[in-house]
């Protein structure tokens, strides 16, 4: 088992995070535990070739792909050759890509192979290839992983709270009459959100708590998964880091040489084009997985494992992309409770402890890209909301202690239970915030 995976049990037992819920007319304590003996147990053990199985089917769809789109580049000229390199192949070249992204995303949860040799050195080899540093984005997913969606030390589009996001207006907003931005200008902003976000990410670490680091950073340019002694990264992971570089540096020099063998700009399409389009998903289904109006955010005082994971979303995003982003996106809650259970388990699994968690499991089966315009016009901060927290099935320390029959209410889970609201976008954000 790897470390953080240990570590975000541990925090559960911790924090006693514990939910009531009503199975066959009877109420039972839900704890992580309890979940997971529902799950049948050959779903945590990955089958290795089962799993490069599916590292195969991508490959050998995006070399057809590519081979095709090369011999009728060939055979086109004009618009018919633009429109087929720089717009048809590179999107649906994107899609075989992003699915092995996805399963070398796998190979870091311990979900691809319990040989933790094979995984790790299938995981580099394909985030590598992706231009992905998989050691580093490993590490610093695993820490999401086990503080999702604590306002203070998740990792990943941690919004800001009242005061924050005043100050980023520097005061010349009013927060109780706000106006949304015009269309085009959300257009615009999703626009660049996904065309640059995921490497702007990897170079800064934006969008992350201002705790999330295990080290105090030095400045703007500390907090880069490319640097080993970086602010996210702790002393016993640099050579691991370095490896990481390493493998995108071999890439990237291989990159090179072919541009020099075929051109720069067959390179670009057939390539970083492609390339371009993964980061635009793994932007994408980051974002939605725990971005919605119906979904909390968590104060550290309230904030434990299990609420933290449920705070997730099962989104359809069609026929398609459920299967060739091998359900990354559909089968997400049972994800972020189990990072260990492959996709090929997951439905299984997760439809094992549905009947447990009951209202508390999230699902959105509306318009995926629906939900990303959703997202920006509706989630842009956040603050608490008693009113909201008792009409949402949201596990609160007052709700446990009510239906056992004590009198007492502990206030912080109040204040620390934070939902989203609309208003305008402030500026992209450039560096990490402190």
């Amino acid at each position: 088992m790897s470390d953080y995976v240990t570590e975000t049990v541990h925090a559960e037992r911790v924090h006693g995070g514990v939910i009531e819920a009503e199975v066959s007319g009877k109420k039972v304590d839900i704890d992580i535990q309890r979940l997971r003996k529902r799950i049948p147990a050959h779903c945590f053990q990955p089958s290795t070739m089962r799993s490069l199985g599916y590292v195969v089917q991508d490959t050998i769809i995006f070399s057809g792909l590519l081979t095709g789109a090369l011999y009728l580049a060939d055979q086109s000229d004009g618009y018919a050759r633009l429109l087929l390199c720089y717009v048809a192949y590179p999107c649906l070249a994107g899609l075989p890509l992003t699915g092995l992204w996805v399963l070398a995303h796998e190979c870091g949860h311990g979900a691809f192979s319990a040989n933790s040799f094979i995984a790790n050195l299938v995981g580099w080899v394909l985030h590598s290839a992706l231009l992905n540093p998989y050691f580093a984005w490993r590490s610093s997913h695993g820490r999401h992983h086990q503080f999702a969606n604590n306002i203070s030390t998740d990792l990943n589009y941690v919004p800001p709270m009242r005061q924050e996001y005043s100050e980023l207006f520097r005061g010349r907003v009013d927060l109780d009459h706000l106006v949304e931005d015009a269309p085009v200008v959300v257009l615009l902003r999703i626009i660049f959100q996904q065309a640059i976000g995921w490497p702007w990410y990897l170079l800064t670490h934006i969008t992350a708590g201002p705790n999330s680091s295990p080290k105090k950073s030095r400045g703007w340019w500390d907090n880069s998964h490319y640097l080993p002694s970086s602010s996210l990264f702790r002393p016993n992971e640099f050579w691991s880091i370095i490896a990481s570089d390493v493998g995108i540096g071999l890439v990237g020099a291989a990159a090179y040489a072919l541009s020099q063998s075929f051109g720069s700009s067959t390179v670009v399409w057939t390539y970083l084009l492609p390339v371009m389009w993964v980061n635009h998903w793994i932007v994408m289904i980051t974002y939605l997985h725990h971005t919605s109006p119906s979904l909390p955010k968590y104060t550290p005082e309230a904030w434990t494992y299990l609420r933290g994971a449920l705070a997730t979303v099962d989104r359809d995003p069609g026929f398609l992309l459920r299967h060739m982003f091998h359900h990354i996106i559909d089968l997400h809650v049972i994800h972020h409770l189990f990072p260990r259970i492959p996709h090929y388990h997951a439905q299984e699994a997760t439809d094992a402890i549905k009947p447990l968690l009951g209202d508390y499991y999230h699902v959105d089966r509306s318009s995926y890209f629906g939900a990303l315009w959703t997202a920006f016009t509706e989630c842009q901060w956040v603050e608490a909301d008693s009113e909201k927290t008792a009409q949402a099935r949201v596990y609160t320390k007052e709700s446990l202690d009510a239906d056992l029959g004590f009198a007492k209410i502990d206030p912080v889970d109040v204040t620390g239970v934070l939902w989203y609201r609309p208003g305008p976008m402030p500026r992209p954000a450039t560096v990490m915030r402190s």
